[in-house]
């Protein structure tokens, strides 16, 4: 049996970032994957979700180049485009792969299960072979739902996974969950030809995210914009022969489809772990922790089989956080204020926020606005659908933020570095942003909230 100071189980965003710092801090560190380094989010869920978004990028703004005066037509080469996703996903995980070999890292090809405490079974290609560690940091990730009567088979119904495969082009999609993973695939695939119908279980999109009613709003008006049919307070309830099987207040009713993609979220990956063999506990579906990670003494859990925000971000600040608890025990566990985690949903436009939601903006909080129809940048850029929007204490530091609109993704990262910060919206305004620019919206919804508006009546 291999005997090492740290085993990590599962090679994602978690994982990995968790094994590079242990290995940093001169800790000895075998991580176990049983597919590929880099986890759903590399080989199929951010990195190729985003390529894709990118390529397909001109296909969406043809009206808005033809406005300008100048017409696109482009060709899709759907095997191209394959070929050129699966380049881009290698050359991303050969850096995880280089970066781990650098940092000293054993990394063992094969599923682990714990045995007992600091003890593991690992099944590789050639055979079982055994791990013992002081300590043990799962971080498996989590999988997509199916849901009864809609069973993925790669086919008909598709899930992420394979819908991120481009097996085809369909003429008429469906997908099921108008969230985050649903809207994202459904604007790609629109932009590639599809007509795209969105079913949602709820009454609005992006259920449980906190996206505002305002911002939602402008979204919603977007993407029906573009040709994508939203149905919303609508149940799923199987295949037909031609379609998929809806249900609402006026009844039952079938929607055509050559392919049904099912984005109804993501389940933590806890079965088969042998966590009772460890003494964890699950609840809910995730692994019962402490705020230092810890399932029980030398084993702690991290990313989503944790729980929380399913976002690879939040995973691996999480692995940076259980790397230099590991590495220095007797320090006290983080503490103090949660950390400030920010969302970006690609859509078009893209959605973003972070801190406190804009609706709950309650007990003495203040709401700063600025609407993209008021910015030049934005005109000059054919995209004035859209707006800023933060959120102040009653001592005027920023809590929370929300951008609709082109960029929203790295816009909100100023944004986040304030609330992290407890930056007030004086410090914000003070800051000079360069013009023209989409920054400037932000320092104009500042100035709106200090009762000072500029470019806004």
């Amino acid at each position: 049996m291999e005997r090492t100071r740290v085993a990590i189980v599962g090679g994602g965003p978690a994982g990995y970032v968790a094994a590079r710092r242990l290995a940093q801090l001169g800790v000895e560190v075998v991580l176990v994957e049983k597919r590929h380094l880099g986890g759903t989010c590399l080989n199929e869920g951010c990195i190729p979700t985003k390529a894709l978004y990118a390529a397909t990028s001109p296909l969406g703004h043809r009206e808005t180049f033809a406005r300008m005066g100048i017409s696109l037509s482009p060709a899709v080469d759907a095997a191209r485009l394959r070929t050129w996703l699966s380049e881009v996903v290698g050359a991303v995980r050969g850096g995880v792969e280089k970066l781990l070999a650098q940092s000293g890292v054993e990394v063992v090809s094969g599923e682990a299960t714990l045995v007992g405490p600091g003890r593991l079974r690992v099944r590789t290609p050639a055979g079982e072979e055994g791990i013992s560690a002081d300590a043990v940091v799962l971080a498996t990730g989590s999988t997509p739902i199916e849901l009864p009567g809609l069973p993925f088979d790669g086919e008909r119904v598709w899930s992420s996974t394979d819908a991120l495969l481009l097996p085809r082009i369909p003429d008429r999609l469906v997908v099921i969950g108008g969230g985050v993973i649903g809207l994202e695939l459904g604007t790609v695939y629109r932009r590639l030809g599809s007509a795209v119908v969105v079913v949602e279980l709820l009454d609005r999109l992006l259920p449980g995210v906190g996206v505002s009613r305002r911002g939602e709003a402008v979204l919603r008006r977007a993407l029906a914009a573009q040709g994508i049919e939203l149905r919303l307070g609508a149940r799923a309830e199987g295949l037909t022969a031609d379609g998929v099987k809806i249900r609402t207040t006026n009844g039952t009713e079938e929607l055509p489809a050559d392919a049904v993609l099912v984005a109804v979220g993501r389940r933590p990956n806890v079965d088969g772990l042998g966590l009772e063999a460890a003494g964890a506990r699950v609840e809910r579906g995730v692994v019962v922790t402490d705020d230092g990670f810890a399932a029980t003494p030398g084993l702690y859990a991290i990313g989503d089989v944790r729980g929380g925000w399913m976002l690879a971000h939040k995973a691996s600040h999480e692995g940076l956080l259980v790397a230099e608890r590991i590495a220095a025990p007797t320090a006290p566990p983080p503490g103090g204020a949660a950390p400030v985690i920010p969302q970006a949903i690609f859509t078009q436009p893209e959605v973003a926020l972070v801190g406190t939601p804009i609706d709950e903006a309650a007990g003495g909080l203040r709401v700063g606005r600025f609407p993209l129809a008021a910015l030049g940048r934005a005109w000059a850029q054919g995209e004035t659908e859209g707006l800023f929007q933060i959120v102040a204490d009653e001592n005027g530091r920023l809590v929370g933020a929300e951008i609709v609109g082109p960029h929203a993704s790295d816009l909100i990262a100023e944004a986040a570095l304030a609330v992290s910060a407890r930056l007030t919206a004086e410090d914000l305004a003070r800051a000079v942003h360069a013009h023209p620019t989409f920054p400037e919206g932000l320092w104009e919804a500042a100035l709106a909230l200090l009762g000072r508006p500029l470019h806004r009546g």
